[in-house]
């Protein structure tokens, strides 16, 4: 997702969208707009400006040396940055570590969530044959 400055009444705050159409949408909606303000008069009264483009590298860590220091702590020596793993059940790819823990981004999400390496976690190889399961 994309962050954009909007500015409305000289007070400035960033949304994260896809577009700045979508961004504007959701500042209206999140904020308390005066009742008789219409969507359409708040278009002629806002701007909106593209801060930060997302990029995929964005969601990677940048550390590798420590990445690969969690992985031999962990014992999940063959755990890649971009793997695809299933966690509780849900498709999702490493992006980085937290601590001693995994970040995955799952499916639909554009963040890394916290996952340990060892609860509920498939992980697969770039076929999306099971390498390696481990329960609760």
């Amino acid at each position: 997702m994309n962050t954009y400055a909007i500015t409305f009444r000289n007070h400035t705050e960033h949304e994260i969208a896809k577009t700045r159409s979508k961004a504007k949408y959701s500042f209206y909606k999140s904020h308390e707009i005066d009742d008789s303000m219409e969507f359409g008069d708040f278009l002629q009264s806002v701007s909106c400006k593209l801060v930060n483009r997302f990029h995929v590298k964005d969601l990677f860590t940048q550390n590798i040396d420590q990445f690969d220091h969690m992985k031999k702590s962990r014992g999940i020596e063959f755990a890649l940055l971009g793997m695809k793993v299933g966690v509780n059940g849900k498709p999702g790819i490493i992006i980085g570590y937290h601590g001693l823990n995994l970040l995955v981004c799952l499916d639909g999400n554009h963040w890394g969530d916290n996952c340990h390496p060892w609860w509920r976690m498939k992980y697969f190889d770039n076929k999306g044959d099971l390498i390696k399961e481990y329960g609760d």
